[in-house]
């Protein structure tokens, strides 16, 4: 029955929305960069509020990230607290206008609350970010939506992203939906994959994101990643590969880092930062 509620839940946040000139999506979490942008049905650590909120019902129990994450067209400095069933974000992000070269653009400024609920017992979970935005000499009202469905094997998850579509002055932000999968292959690693079922206008050109990543935990205290992501709208093929990894400097506290890098009609660039899972 869950299954079939999410399967329903799937259609209708992917159903054809409008799309419009607008910043491309954030780069938030270095982890989440390492693995190749593949994280809406992983979202189990303190950037959960931007990924997917639903992420919160499975994931860890408290997850804090301070990092950034600094690429040729765009850059981000992110702050996410998450716990069930609350969590609090803060992300700053820089994009330029399509076409440039300099890293000046549009600065946007986010801060997000995020509820979420488990429904029933079999690994259901709904969960929203309510954000207060500003930018571009404006300020506006926006969400993001997700769902999770979790099993013993891995995670479903969809997000949709600027659930209201706001004009920050003459600059409106688009509607973002992408959804993914996270497979549990072994204790210690985990395979994933995401796509997003929207063109958005990026520095880069028209973007429509696909992405592979995977994390192992080969030791006790390292943790690493790769992963590639591409342009699916045929206009700009822009393969942009990634590895990062993390190590455990004091008990739960870790240090973060990736580096991203391939074609210079994509983002390449590097993220560095600390989160602290328990």
């Amino acid at each position: 029955m869950r299954l079939r509620i999410f399967i329903l839940a799937l259609g209708l946040l992917t159903a054809p929305v409008s799309s419009v000139n607008a910043q491309s999506a954030p780069v938030n979490g270095a982890r989440a960069a390492g693995m190749g942008g593949a994280f809406t049905a992983v979202a189990d650590d303190g950037t959960a509020p931007f990924w997917n909120p639903a992420g919160l019902a499975s994931g860890s129990f408290v997850g804090l990230t301070v990092d950034a994450n600094v690429l040729d067209r765009q850059s981000s400095g992110f702050v996410g607290f998450a716990t069930p069933p609350l969590g609090f974000c803060y992300y700053r992000t820089t994009s330029t206008v399509p076409g440039s070269t300099g890293r000046n653009g549009l600065v946007v400024h986010n801060a997000g609350v995020t509820l979420v609920q488990s429904l029933g017992d079999h690994g259901f979970a709904v969960g929203s970010t309510l954000r207060f935005v500003h930018g571009n000499g404006a300020n506006a009202f926006d969400a993001d939506a997700g769902a999770m469905l979790s099993g013993g094997l891995g995670q479903i998850g969809v997000t949709v992203h600027n659930l209201f579509a706001p004009t920050l002055g003459d600059v409106p932000i688009e509607r973002r939906v992408r959804a993914g999968v996270a497979i549990h292959a072994r204790q210690d690693l985990t395979i994933a994959a995401d796509g997003e079922f929207t063109k958005t206008q990026s520095p880069s050109g028209e973007w429509r994101d696909a992405a592979v990543g995977l994390e192992s935990h080969p030791f006790s205290k390292v943790w690493l990643r790769s992963g590639i992501h591409w342009n699916t709208t045929g206009t700009t093929a822009a393969p942009i590969g990634s590895v990062g990894g993390s190590v455990a400097v004091l008990g739960s506290l870790r240090a973060d880092a990736q580096v991203s890098f391939g074609s210079s009609s994509g983002d390449r660039g590097w993220g560095a930062g600390f989160s602290f899972v328990y």
